[in-house]
C-alpha cells in the first residue's frame, strides 16, 4: 500500500507573506513588504527564522492536524522524532537536538503583523499572530511540549483560503530560494494556471536582499537565483511551471504544465510546443496583458492616473521602456 502524502494545511496569506527569509545574514530581526493600502512585517528577536526553521514548524503543524486536526493547541514529541521526520535516519548528534530547540525557541518569539494586508472573505484586515505560545523540554525523559497560537491554529483550522502543502516534497527542496519560490507559486496557482509578476515584486516576495544603497533589485541577480530553482521545483516536486522573462517590460510569467504519464511510465510534459511556436505565443501573450493594463489605467480617476505618470519619471528603469510598456511595468509591480 502506498504511504499516505504528509500535507500540510496553510493559509494563503501565510504564503504570500513570508514569516521566514532566505537571507544568509544570522542577525537580521525584521522584514517588511509595504503596500499601497497596508504593510506586513514579520519580526523575531533571535533572528528571523531560515528554511530549516520553516520545515520544522511544517512538521510540528503537520502532527498536529494529523493527530488532531487541530481540535488541540497542544502538541507532544521529542526531538528524536522531529529530526527522523525531517531529516531521516536514527542517529543524531546534539548539534542536530540543539537547532532543533534553537529553531522552537525562534518561533515562540515571532511575531507576525498584517496591517490592512490580510486577505480574508470579506477583504483585507489588520492582523496579528504568534505561533508558539510555549514549550517545555523535560530532560529526563526527553518529552517535548509544544503549545501552538490558538489565534493562529483557529485561523488554520477556519480558513477558505488555503493550500495543502506536501511536507516531503517541500523538505527535499535544498536551495531556499527554491522552497520560498515553491509556496509563492502553490499559492498563486491556487485557482489558475498562469501568472505574472513584475520582477521586483518577486525579488521582494521571494526576501532577496538589494546592493548596498540600491533601490531596485537588479534582474541579472535575480534570475541567476530564479532559474536553477525553478529546476530545482520541477525535478523534485509535482509542481511542473514553465518561466518566462521579458526584459522590455521586467514582468516575469508563469505557466503550470500538466505532467502525463506515458505508457512506460515516464513522465512528460503535455506542453511540446516548437520554440518558434513559443516564441509567437509569448508576444501575444505581452501584447494581450498590456492592453488589459491600459484599459485599467484609462479607467483611473485622472489624478491616479497622474500619480502613476509622475513615480514613472522618477524610475530610471523604466526610462528605456515605451509609455504602454512603463505604464504595464509601474502596475505590475504595485499590484496585491
Amino acid at each position: 500500500m502506498a504511504e499516505l502524502k504528509k500535507m500540510v494545511k496553510d493559509d494563503i496569506n501565510f504564503l504570500e507573506y513570508p514569516n521566514w527569509t532566505i537571507s544568509r545574514n544570522s542577525k537580521t530581526t525584521v522584514f517588511t513588504i509595504q503596500k499601497p493600502h497596508g504593510k506586513y512585517e514579520v519580526y523575531c528577536p533571535l533572528g528571523l527564522p531560515k528554511q530549516f526553521d520553516k520545515i520544522v514548524v511544517y512538521f510540528l503543524l503537520y502532527k498536529l492536524y494529523h493527530e488532531k486536526k487541530f481540535a488541540s493547541y497542544t502538541l507532544k514529541t521529542n526531538r528524536y522524532e522531529i529530526a527522523q521526520g525531517i531529516l531521516g535516519g536514527s542517529h543524531f548528534s546534539k548539534s542536530t537536538y540543539d537547532r532543533i530547540m534553537k529553531s522552537i525557541k525562534k518561533w515562540q518569539t515571532v511575531s507576525i503583523n498584517f496591517e490592512g494586508v490580510f486577505y480574508e472573505e470579506e477583504g483585507h484586515t489588520i492582523r496579528g499572530f504568534a505561533i508558539v505560545d510555549e514549550y517545555i523540554l523535560r530532560k529526563k525523559t526527553g518529552e517535548l511540549t509544544i503549545r501552538f497560537s490558538e489565534e493562529y491554529i483557529k485561523q488554520l483550522q477556519d480558513t477558505k483560503f488555503y493550500k495543502l502543502i506536501d511536507f516531503e516534497q517541500y523538505k527535499r527542496l535544498h536551495k531556499t530560494s527554491s522552497a520560498r519560490l515553491y509556496e509563492i507559486l502553490v499559492k498563486n496557482f491556487k485557482d489558475r494556471h498562469e501568472w505574472a509578476i513584475n520582477i521586483q515584486s518577486l525579488a521582494e516576495k521571494l526576501t532577496f536582499e538589494k546592493r548596498e544603497g540600491a533601490q531596485n533589485y537588479f534582474p541579472s541577480e535575480v534570475l541567476r537565483y530564479l532559474k536553477p530553482g525553478i529546476n530545482e521545483i520541477n525535478k523534485k516536486t509535482d509542481l511542473s511551471i514553465k518561466f518566462d522573462y521579458n526584459n522590455d517590460t521586467g514582468v516575469c510569467i508563469f505557466k503550470k504544465i500538466t505532467k502525463l504519464a506515458s505508457p512506460n511510465t515516464k513522465e512528460v510534459y503535455a506542453a511540446a510546443i516548437k520554440t518558434e511556436s513559443k516564441r509567437k505565443q509569448k508576444d501575444a501573450d505581452n501584447t494581450k496583458q498590456i492592453a488589459l493594463c491600459m484599459k485599467q489605467f484609462k479607467s483611473l480617476p485622472i489624478e491616479e492616473q497622474e500619480k502613476i505618470l509622475s513615480a514613472i519619471s522618477q524610475n530610471p528603469f523604466l526610462k528605456v521602456l515605451d509609455q504602454d510598456s512603463q505604464i504595464f511595468a509601474y502596475m505590475m509591480n504595485n499590484q496585491q
